[in-house]
């Protein structure tokens, strides 16, 4: 194993507290996205089939794109990719923010209109996709063996403070209407505009404090084999499921707690922040305590999580009160900051140092389809009954169980 130099220690650090801000301000930027754009597309409109479409055919770009980015990133460099990435952001940004002022205008409506929000969400994610893998695998870059959960751990805190902070952004500044303009619906494009502005801060960022990586650098690892491997289609699974089951509680949230409790919109709206934000909360809470110290094999880190998502669910499903779903949240929230880590420290360590962005870049295939699929199935579940949804999930994990032992041994030695 290479030592590392202080000095070589010390730029490592650097670069890896400058991702997690960059890695805060691209979660931040999908989170008011996914805030605004019903909020817009209604404004538009549009009916929710029509916006669930965008939104799906945006899903499906990111999975389908992310894997070459990260391949790219393992050729080219990080740091390159990286800007292709935040690049994407802005100029989607752009042309979604260009499109939806003429539409607000009366230039333009219908369907013209909705294919050019799309046009400017397939970009965000096609182009913006690049970002996921680079900065994954930049961590990878900048992490020995042993660290690896610990900077998985802080790549996941980062973002679910970028989750956190988006609805917050959105929450203090959407009613300003900073056009002056006496069309109401203008008020709403002003989080995306100072989303913008950050994304061109993060780009400075990355051309002043990050180097053009290309590998890790390590020689812990000599073989060459191919990142796809038999161990990383198992962890995709496993991922999936996890991933899958997030969703399944994120996308429900709202309407649990409102028919359960009898709540009205208002209620509904700031109770679903606060549950949602608390989730986000303990995640952070795990990612920067537990999984810091942790130094054992990351699969470890899944397995420690499949009780408390067990415990949660049942907890929110048999809750004789309000109070006890805060509980619940918490716990999953909990579960959540171990698995999301130990997931993409096990892809990392699974792969040869020289194709790391690919397969962090195929890890990232698993939340793509988790938050495809988890919508779709909460809704149809939620139809049955209320508590489907939560049981529904807990023999998803069993399935997890089953897998684990199949998988060869993903160590930090």
């Amino acid at each position: 194993m290479n030592l590392k130099s202080t000095e070589a220690l010390k730029e490592d650090s650097k670069i890896l507290y400058s991702l997690m801000l960059i890695i805060i301000f691209v979660s931040m930027g999908q989170s008011v996205y996914w805030q605004t754009m019903p909020i817009i597309g209604r404004e538009f409109g549009f009916s929710e089939m029509e916006i669930n479409t965008v939104v799906s055919i945006s899903a499906a770009m990111f999975i389908i794109f992310t894997p070459f980015w990260g391949k790219l990133s393992d050729r080219i460099g990080r740091k390159s990719v990286l800007l292709v990435g935040l690049t994407g952001y802005v100029l989607s940004n752009i042309i979604f923010l260009y499109s939806a002022s003429i539409g607000l205008l009366g230039y333009v409506s219908g369907f013209f209109l909705l294919f050019i929000l799309l046009v400017s969400r397939i970009i965000n994610s096609a182009v913006g996709a690049a970002s996921r893998p680079a900065t994954g695998a930049y961590v990878a870059d900048v992490t020995s063996l042993e660290e690896r959960s610990s900077g998985m751990g802080k790549f996941g805190a980062a973002n679910n403070i970028g989750t956190i902070l988006g609805p917050v952004l959105v929450g203090s500044i959407i009613g300003i209407n900073i056009f002056n303009s006496k069309i109401e619906g203008f008020a709403l494009l002003t989080p995306l505009i100072v989303m913008s502005f950050l994304m061109i801060i993060a780009i400075f960022f990355v051309l002043l404090f990050l180097p053009n990586k290309k590998s890790t650098g390590l020689d812990e690892v000599n073989s060459e084999r191919p990142a796809l491997d038999k161990n990383l289609k198992m962890l995709i699974s496993i991922g999936v499921i996890v991933f899958t089951s997030f969703a399944i509680v994120q996308s429900v949230t709202a309407y649990y707690i409102q028919d359960r409790f009898s709540l009205n919109l208002d209620e509904t709206a700031r109770s679903t922040a606060l549950l949602l934000g608390t989730m986000a909360l303990m995640a952070i809470v795990s990612q920067l305590t537990f999984v810091q110290r942790f130094k054992g094999p990351p699969l470890e880190l899944i397995k420690y999580s499949i009780p408390l998502f067990v415990l949660s669910s049942l907890i929110i499903v048999f809750s004789p009160s309000y109070t006890y779903i805060y509980f619940g949240m918490a716990i999953m929230g909990l579960a959540m900051g171990l698995a999301s880590p130990g997931y993409t420290a096990a892809a990392s360590l699974n792969a040869d140092p020289n194709n790391q962005g690919e397969a962090v870049g195929l890890a990232m295939v698993a939340p793509g389809l988790g938050f495809t699929l988890g919508p779709f199935l909460s809704g149809l579940l939620y139809s049955i009954s209320i508590n489907l949804p939560f049981l529904f999930i807990l023999p998803l994990f069993l399935v997890i169980l089953f897998i684990l032992p199949k998988l060869n041994s993903i160590t930090t030695s």
